[in-house]
């Protein structure tokens, strides 16, 4: 990776150089990549991730939101503190540190911080995993196999032994590409913290999310052993004391 910053037109934007360059700043704009023909398509969902062409490589745009109660009332503005300590310029470092590190989440391209009085409002793009989708999805078509809930309790072990408490793990937030790669996604909010507590609140967070979406969807092959093979995944990766 070849990070580089730019200003345009008072925005702030980090991008990778060794996958974009020159960098078009367009490609934050939705309406741009569509009537530009680069656009493919848009996850379903109030806050909408888009899918692109751009530079000969599958991208994912995804716009800041902020969620619950204050969500209703502020849809996008965040309190400013400089580009640097922006939801975007975190998530986009994280990631290029867990990607360097050989975790199996998405390449980050480009980040974008636009200054508005004293707020900000934040955009992320990130490479598209081809062929994977969320493990939700895949659970509402048929079950998976106890070597892949293992295989996504190794790769949850793996991010928490580098110290990532994802604050959102759930069933959406976990990919399944071809031959069942396990991916990990949406590291806004995320952090590198000391071992602590927050491991098995991931856990409990992700558990829920699959309770839930078994209460709350009319097919979804999902089942309390499904749960204890992906726990075998996760303990057999710890690390072992010497």
């Amino acid at each position: 990776m070849t990070p580089k910053d730019l200003r345009m037109k008072g925005a702030f934007i980090r991008y990778d150089a060794g996958r974009a360059d020159p960098f078009d700043a367009r490609v934050f704009d939705p309406e741009w990549l569509s009537t530009a023909g680069l656009l493919k398509g848009s996850s379903a969902g109030r806050y909408a991730a888009h899918f692109f062409s751009y530079a000969g490589h599958e991208m994912v745009l995804r716009h800041f939101h902020r969620g619950g109660l204050m969500g209703r009332l502020n849809r996008d503005l965040y309190l400013r503190l400089g580009a640097r300590r922006s939801r975007a310029f975190r998530e986009f470092e994280l990631l290029a540190e867990m990607h360097r590190a050989g975790l199996p989440v998405p390449m980050p391209v480009a980040a974008r911080y636009q200054p508005l009085g004293p707020f900000y409002r934040a955009d992320i793009i990130t490479r598209r995993i081809a062929g994977a989708e969320p493990l939700q999805d895949v659970l509402t078509r048929a079950p998976v196999s106890p070597a892949l809930w293992r295989s996504i309790g190794a790769e949850v072990q793996a991010m928490h032994d580098f110290g990532v408490d994802h604050s959102d793990l759930n069933c959406r937030n976990i990919l399944v590409g071809a031959g069942d790669t396990v991916w990990l996604i949406d590291f806004d909010k995320c952090r590198k913290r000391p071992p602590g507590a927050w491991r098995q609140a991931n856990l409990d967070r992700l558990q829920r999310s699959l309770v839930k979406s078994s209460a709350s969807l009319a097919a979804f092959h999902w089942q309390r052993e499904d749960w204890a093979a992906l726990l075998e995944g996760y303990q057999k990766a710890e690390p072992q004391p010497d």
